[in-house]
């Protein structure tokens, strides 16, 4: 591949006719063609752009890519680009589409002020950030099990991180498992897994101390890093892996997916009460959505409830936009349940999780580049994601319950935890099921045991019924307690 792209630059370079030159040999870059066209350079491919351009000093290229599927590009989106000698990302301030099917132009007015830009077609996440970000993070309080998970293809590292605070109990917290990065050209979500990791590590807020409290995160934040690194669509083996979740497909077959799958399994515990899979979106009009859920989509109601009370909590958390508006009003809907085959689904299928595939744009708020989100921005947002877990923690139950008794029976009923249930009876009769038949008269005590080995603990001190009659008549008893259980049991002495 990179030798490829030496002798393609080099072609490109000859083709310029010395005016700018081109190049993408360097980590995430790509650039597969580039030709002079009447002093506007013709770019390819669409989305996934990121090359270095020499000789740009005080120079104002126009540069074009012609969108031949007619929705890939918005009209205005704007491209972003950094001069060589710092790290500060900046807006092209020219950008325009005529048609859906056409070509999408980007330029600055004024000259560039130095000699080599690198330009890409939004703010590039590459593995070496990631790297540096985890380096950073390594060592906090709220930080669990940080390391590498496993290997990609090409060797390189498998992310993973836990955030909680383990003053609180873990059996009464709720697992949330973040992946991002499937798609190396979606960069922006990145961002939005800083943000995310940032304000549940660093936010000394109330919301922050709940969430830390009261859930466990899980995050991966890279699957392919080889995609990344290598400035392709798919990692490298040529495979796409949001499709590759299906446990027939992937053993042996996708060792990234094949890996986090495994990982993921082993560190919840086997519990997952919600999932969000990052992407974004390049084209979309929208400027955030959420795949997954809607009145239609075979889950349960309970499900569906809850994953729009997450959206709107999110929407109301949100504080990322450049117009000082919500990002996420009026985008809660969801649009149907994802592809079988990916992430969202099998968090679904394995765990019965409240899962979500998340698509931003880099335009949130209208059709022109002027509402164009920041770096900052992009990590506001992410903490909102976050801030949005706070409103729901009532929407997925801990393990509870209750004992019923009759005539005849004692009976355990228990919501929440993750079955199976072990029941432990104790008292003058003792017992190991959900119900204790035919208790003696005393008090008892019953211990539930979840799969996790959280622990609920209920009692009642039973005494066979006695009923009181307090009025008698032609047509009626009354009997006290009211309503009551079981037979009824009596005899009459008195008058005939």
């Amino acid at each position: 591949m990179r030798c490829f792209f030496c002798l393609l630059l080099i072609c490109f370079s000859h083709l310029l006719n010395g005016q700018v030159n081109f190049d993408a040999t360097f980590e995430n870059g790509r650039l597969d063609t580039a030709f002079a066209d009447s002093g506007t350079y013709v770019l390819a491919p669409i989305t996934n752009l990121h090359f270095r351009v020499f000789n740009a000093q005080n120079q104002t290229p126009t540069f074009k890519i012609y969108d031949s599927l007619g929705y890939q590009l918005r009209p205005y989106h704007h491209m972003v680009y950094r001069y060589a000698a710092d790290s500060i990302w900046h807006f092209f301030d020219t950008a325009y589409k005529a048609t859906s099917f056409d070509y999408y132009h980007f330029k600055n007015h004024n000259g560039f002020s130095q000699d080599t830009i690198y330009v890409a077609y939004w703010h590039p996440y590459t593995y070496t950030d990631l790297q540096k970000y985890v380096s950073k993070i390594s060592g906090h309080a709220f930080l669990q099990q940080l390391g590498v998970k496993g290997h990609s293809y090409q060797g390189r590292h498998l992310y993973g991180y836990q955030i909680t605070d383990t003053n609180y109990a873990a059996c009464y917290k709720q697992n949330v498992v973040v992946t991002a990065r499937q798609h190396p050209t979606e960069h922006i979500n990145g961002y939005f897994i800083e943000g995310f990791t940032n304000y549940l590590l660093y936010g000394q807020d109330s919301t922050a101390r709940f969430l830390r409290r009261n859930y466990h995160f899980f995050i991966y934040p890279m699957l392919n890093p080889d995609g990344v690194f290598n400035g392709s669509g798919q990692n490298a083996l040529g495979q796409g892996l949001n499709r590759e979740w299906e446990d027939s497909l992937i053993s042996g077959g996708t060792p990234e997916i094949d890996t986090i799958r495994h990982v993921i399994w082993a560190e919840t515990n086997q519990k997952v009460n919600w999932s969000i899979d990052l992407h974004a979106n390049a084209g979309s009009n929208i400027p955030y959505y959420w795949w997954g859920y809607t009145a239609s989509s075979p889950v349960a109601q309970w499900q569906q409830v809850a994953a729009l009370d997450f959206v709107q909590a999110v929407s109301s958390a949100d504080t990322s936009s450049p117009s000082g508006t919500t990002s996420f009003q009026n985008h809660i809907q969801g649009n149907g349940v994802n592809n079988s085959l990916t992430a969202a689904n099998w968090f679904r299928r394995s765990f019965g999780a409240i899962a979500f595939t998340f698509e931003p744009t880099s335009e949130p708020m209208g059709p022109t580049g002027d509402n164009a989100y920041s770096i900052h921005q992009f990590k506001a947002a992410g903490a909102s994601i976050a801030r949005g877990f706070a409103n729901v923690f009532d929407t997925v139950q801990a393990l509870g319950g209750f004992v019923v008794a009759d005539s005849l029976n004692l009976t355990v009923e228990i919501s929440g935890g993750h079955p199976p249930y072990a029941y432990n009876w104790s008292g003058p009769t003792n017992g190991t099921g959900d119900t204790l038949f035919n208790p003696s008269t005393g008090i008892y005590s019953v211990i539930v045991t979840d799969a996790l080995g959280c622990q609920w603990q209920g009692s009642i001190n039973y005494t066979n019924p006695s009923f009181t009659i307090s009025e008698v008549s032609k047509s009626r008893l009354g009997v006290y307690p009211n309503p009551t259980r079981g037979a009824l049991n009596f005899s009459y002495s008195g008058p005939p």
